[in-house]
């Protein structure tokens, strides 16, 4: 793993698409979290006598869920006193329609499962993109008593949002990118066969792509053949 290359990584073009693909290995996403995880901990430490400690993380499914429960494991408990245990909860909100087709306003389909009231809550998320979803995060939790809101996300394609609210992330990735984290590589593929197929793409050229971006032989002798093939 060149851990220098996630941090800043380029996406893969493609004939078909205007879009480009980085394909996250599970490794890579195990590491990042890792890295994450031991940020909140400094972050912890730093804040151990002001009170603004982390007490409450949330996760914003469906993106924040795989992060969030790898970095539970790192931060959920502590064995410095001084260092508080975290409740994680999670919070459902859609952002987008498919691949790069964000929506116009993102909006709750699972409520809060924490209650939030004065404390200070890490939201976790996949990836911070035009910003919209952790501004609307961050309104709903303070308007329900958060006493403050730290970010907690693996990608950034947004870089101003550091300089509107705490963040901690690991890498930047261009906003033509689409990220493919290990929990929608099927749902990816699922959504972009049948685009690559709309712009004159055949079988063949379909499973070159996926080789292209990444994707593992298994992944797609299973599913190719079938969502190909498929009719909408």
């Amino acid at each position: 793993m060149d851990i220098n290359y996630w941090r800043q990584p380029q996406g893969v073009a493609l004939p078909q698409d205007e879009l480009k693909f980085l394909y996250i290995p599970d490794d890579v996403e195990a590491y990042m979290v890792a890295e994450l995880a031991w940020q909140v901990y400094d972050y912890q430490q730093a804040h151990a006598e002001d009170g603004q400690q982390i007490t409450k993380a949330v996760m914003v499914t469906m993106g924040g869920l795989l992060p969030g429960v790898l970095m539970h494991d790192h931060i959920a408990w502590s064995a410095k006193k001084h260092i508080p245990p975290i409740e994680f909860g999670t919070l459902g909100v859609q952002c987008y329609a498919g691949p790069g087709k964000p929506l116009d306003q993102p909006r709750v389909i699972q409520e809060l499962t924490v209650n939030v009231d004065g404390h200070v809550v890490g939201v976790v998320e996949d990836l911070v993109d035009l910003g919209g979803t952790a501004k609307f995060v961050r309104q709903l939790l303070l308007s329900k008593g958060a006493r403050g809101v730290v970010l907690v996300a693996p990608f950034l394609k947004n870089t101003r949002m550091v300089e509107e609210m705490e963040v901690i992330w690991f890498s930047v990735v261009p906003k033509d990118t689409w990220i493919i984290t290990p929990r929608e590589r099927v749902e990816t593929l699922i959504k972009r066969v049948p685009y690559w197929r709309t712009q004159g793409a055949t079988l063949a050229d379909c499973e070159v792509n996926l080789k292209t971006i990444g994707y593992p032989d298994y992944l797609i002798q299973r599913y190719l053949p079938l969502v190909y093939r498929r009719r909408t």
